[in-house]
């Protein structure tokens, strides 16, 4: 399973636990993930404990394939 499958079915829970609809989503929550496409934390913003390296937060729910979400990640991580 790659990541984006992994956030698509994580997705579902976390909306399903929530009582999202398919209009309103109701969970804010996010994928912490590092340059190197590895997930450091499920969460909701609020929680996230932060990292002294570049991480992506990426909003869920997540409906992309992985190249989309290897190329949200590089673009949120990109050191200049």
């Amino acid at each position: 399973m790659t990541l984006a499958q992994y956030l698509k079915k994580r997705s579902k829970e976390i909306c399903q636990d929530n009582g999202c609809t398919a209009d309103q989503h109701n969970c804010e929550s996010y994928a912490y993930i590092n340059p190197q496409l590895e997930l450091i934390d499920i969460c909701a913003s609020d929680f996230f404990q932060g990292s002294s390296k570049p991480v992506a937060a990426i909003s869920l729910p997540w409906k992309g394939a992985m190249k989309d979400l290897r190329k949200e990640v590089e673009e949120q991580t990109f050191e200049s």
